[in-house]
C-alpha cells in the first residue's frame, strides 16, 4: 500500500519532506506495536523518528489522524489474504465469508489498535470522517466487485448495495466483538445469519431482474 503523500522526484527518489514522513510513520507502527495505542504518544513516536514532536505534528495534525493512517496501512494484509481465497470461491456466501475472515486477520491483528480507531469516529471532524467513510466505501467494494466479477456482472448495482449492508452488519458486531473480546471464530458465527439473509435477499431480487420481460 502505498502512503499518501509519498510520491518520487525527478530523480526517482523520494524528496526529503516525503521521506520524513515515512520515518515518522514507521516510527509510529514500531512505538505501537511496542508500547500499545495507549501509550504511544506522539513525544515517543518522536524520538523514534529523532525529530521533534512538532514535526510530527506539522505532517499528521493529530494522534487520531497518525493512528488512523497506521490502521489503514493494513489493508494489505486484507488484501493479500482476500485474494486467494477469492478465486476458489464456489459461491455468493463462501466469497462474502471469506472477505469477512479477511477483514477479521486485519481488525483482530491489534484490537486496541481498531478499537481506538472505532472511539476516534466519535469525535473525528468532517475531514477525518470522510476518510474513514471512505475506507468502509472500498470494503464494501471489494466485495461488490467479487460478487460482480464471479456471480452477477449484469447486477453490480445489487451487489453494491448487498456488500455495503454487509459491512455495516460486520462494522456492528465488530464493536461488540472488541468490548468483549470475542474470538475470531464467535465473531463470524454470529455474523453468518445475517450475511444468508442478505445474500438470499440478493438472489431474489437478481432472480427478478432477469425474468423481467426484456431482460436478456
Amino acid at each position: 500500500m502505498k502512503l499518501k503523500g509519498l510520491g518520487l522526484g525527478r530523480n526517482g527518489k523520494a524528496s526529503r519532506r516525503e521521506q520524513t514522513r515515512a520515518r515518522i510513520f514507521r516510527a509510529a507502527r514500531k512505538v505501537i506495536a511496542k508500547h500499545g495505542i495507549d501509550d504511544a504518544t506522539i513525544r515517543k513516536i518522536a524520538d523514534e523518528a529523532d525529530v521533534s514532536p512538532a514535526l510530527v505534528m506539522q505532517y499528521f495534525s493529530t494522534k487520531a489522524a497518525l493512528v488512523q493512517e497506521v490502521f489503514l496501512d493494513s489493508n494489505k494484509i486484507l488484501l493479500e489474504i482476500f485474494a486467494d481465497k477469492v478465486k476458489s470461491a464456489e459461491s455468493f456466501h463462501q466469497l462474502t465469508m471469506s472477505a469477512i475472515e479477511s477483514f477479521l486477520a486485519r481488525d483482530l491483528r491489534s484490537p486496541a489498535l481498531t478499537r481506538q480507531v472505532m472511539a476516534f469516529t466519535w469525535t473525528w471532524g468532517p475531514e477525518q470522517e470522510e476518510k474513514f467513510r471512505t475506507t468502509l466505501h472500498d470494503m464494501s467494494a471489494i466485495i461488490a466487485d467479487s460478487l460482480a466479477a464471479r456471480f452477477l456482472p449484469q447486477d453490480r448495482h445489487l451487489t453494491r448495495a448487498a456488500s455495503f449492508a454487509l459491512i455495516n452488519t460486520y462494522v456492528g458486531l465488530l464493536r461488540i466483538a472488541l468490548q468483549e473480546d470475542w474470538p475470531p471464530e464467535r465473531v463470524l458465527t454470529a455474523v453468518e445469519p445475517s450475511v444468508r439473509i442478505i445474500l438470499a435477499g440478493l438472489e431474489q431480487v437478481a432472480q427478478k431482474a432477469d425474468a423481467a420481460p426484456g431482460s436478456e
